[in-house]
């Protein structure tokens, strides 16, 4: 059977529109060429594929069949363009991340990486705290949305790059007494610093205590990863931070990890959209190499984090 992607093209547009002017000004073409490939793959089928109602044109159901084969096969060269594309790096676009405030440690390697390969690809991130980088998400403001906590509230597809460690860190004139108040169990004589309620970081921390009907004190309450290691740094108290967000703290001395069972509280890190997205050609291709290499860039920027 002979069926061209001229003839599967023009029973497409002949079923959006129901006229075969409508549908060949649609492409630029003209009504009688329309006609002359419906007329053409008409002949490879013994049942009709379209029906004169009226002064429109219909498809019927078997010639809707038909449409919605044609709709596939067009998504997958569509695809198959896009990959060449790709290869020849010749993608362009732009892309709209926002990013949990512990995420600025991670995302500059992935986009530096990507963007490579395809220079023409512009990529705009947005570092915020948890609650704004799901407002945008909902609000269709951003593209992709790195959590290190998956929202239960959205209907999500997500590819998930590596595995999250939140630690009991301190400084380290402090870390000696912490450490033996907490292994007596006297956590309410340790001061915590804490992330702002609803961060994905204070979420886990919440959990983690409740889990083990632990009570701590707080002594302040800030927005950010950096104040928060700023303040356990300057001797204000203890806190659970991610190890992406104090790596090198801890490399210098300048923050001390503490022990303490069901520690650190594992998670992972997670690059979300809503399912109901349509991406451009440049995200679906951002959200495939990211797939693709997430081992190989994890092991090759955060080697220690493996």
């Amino acid at each position: 059977m002979n069926i061209s992607i001229q003839h599967l093209r023009a029973l497409q547009l002949v079923a959006e529109y129901n006229s075969i002017t409508k549908a060949a000004k649609s492409i630029g073409m003209t009504q009688p060429a329309i006609s002359i490939q419906l007329k053409n793959l008409q002949e490879l089928f013994d049942v009709p594929l379209t029906e004169v109602v009226g002064k429109k044109i219909y498809v019927t159901e078997f010639g809707q069949e038909l449409v919605e084969t044609a709709e596939r096969i067009f998504a997958e060269l569509e695809q198959i363009e896009q990959r060449m594309q790709e290869m020849k790096g010749l993608l362009a676009g732009k892309i709209r991340i926002s990013a949990v405030s512990t995420g600025k440690y991670i995302v500059p390697y992935l986009m530096s990486d990507f963007m490579k390969l395809h220079p023409q690809v512009e990529i705009s991130l947005e570092v915020s705290n948890r609650r704004t980088v799901l407002a945008h998400l909902q609000e269709n403001a951003t593209d992709l949305a790195l959590v290190s906590v998956m929202p239960e509230e959205f209907d999500l597809e997500k590819v998930t790059l590596a595995t999250n460690k939140w630690q009991l860190a301190t400084s380290p004139e402090n870390a000696a007494y912490y450490e033996s108040q907490i292994k007596n169990g006297h956590w309410d004589k340790v001061p915590f610093v804490l992330r702002e309620a609803g961060s994905g970081t204070r979420v886990m921390m919440e959990k983690f205590f409740k889990s083990r009907n632990i009570s701590v004190k707080s002594k302040m309450e800030f927005a950010t990863n950096e104040a928060v290691k700023q303040a356990i740094m300057a001797g204000l108290g203890a806190s659970i931070l991610s190890n992406f967000s104090m790596h090198q703290e801890i490399e210098d001395g300048r923050i001390v990890v503490l022990k303490y069972p069901g520690l650190p509280i594992l998670g992972n890190w997670d690059l979300v959209w809503l399912k109901q997205k349509k991406h451009s050609p440049a995200v679906l291709a951002f959200i495939r190499w990211i797939a693709e290499n997430k081992e190989r860039l994890f092991a090759k920027h955060f080697p220690e984090k493996e």
